[in-house]
């Protein structure tokens, strides 16, 4: 059950410098195989490529860094290799961004990375790409969707 964060988009090298934005807080850990759109998080300072299990859950209506707002089922019978799945993961989370945000990627203040399976998930049934939006250096209170930014 270990999945990979991959950040991507222009913002990703200013994002390696910042500092802990976290403030107190009652997050829980919540399993990358139970995310859904619309959870909330505290997972933009992950390390790049990263093997994870759990990430932060943070209530939307409290100060967060980032939110679920897609997920992506891959329908292959075999694990169709980390090149192939962060291909799907790109194309498809730049296509499903502008449905929830309200607005093209290209003329957002958000970026996004995601979660994909491993081939150790794979091989117990995950398929699952999550699309986590964020806005670079900032924390949100509420949700991302539709919020046209």
């Amino acid at each position: 059950m270990i999945r990979a964060l991959i950040p991507i988009a222009l913002t990703s090298l200013v994002l390696s410098g910042c500092q802990s934005l976290r403030g107190p807080s009652a997050e829980a850990e919540q399993s990358l195989l139970r995310l859904e759109v619309g959870t909330c998080l505290n997972d933009v300072e992950q390390p790049i490529g990263q093997d994870m299990t759990d990430v932060p859950l943070v209530p939307c209506d409290e100060p967060h860094e980032s939110e679920v707002f897609a997920e992506i089922l891959l329908n292959d019978e075999s694990f169709p290799g980390i090149d192939a799945i962060t291909e799907a993961a790109s194309t498809g989370c730049l296509e499903e961004f502008s449905r929830f945000i309200g607005v093209d990627y290209q003329n957002s203040t958000l970026s996004f990375h995601y979660y994909y399976p491993t081939e150790t998930s794979w091989s117990v049934g995950d398929r699952s790409i999550f699309c986590v939006g964020f806005e670079p250096g900032a924390l949100t209170t509420g949700t991302l969707a539709d919020s046209k930014r």
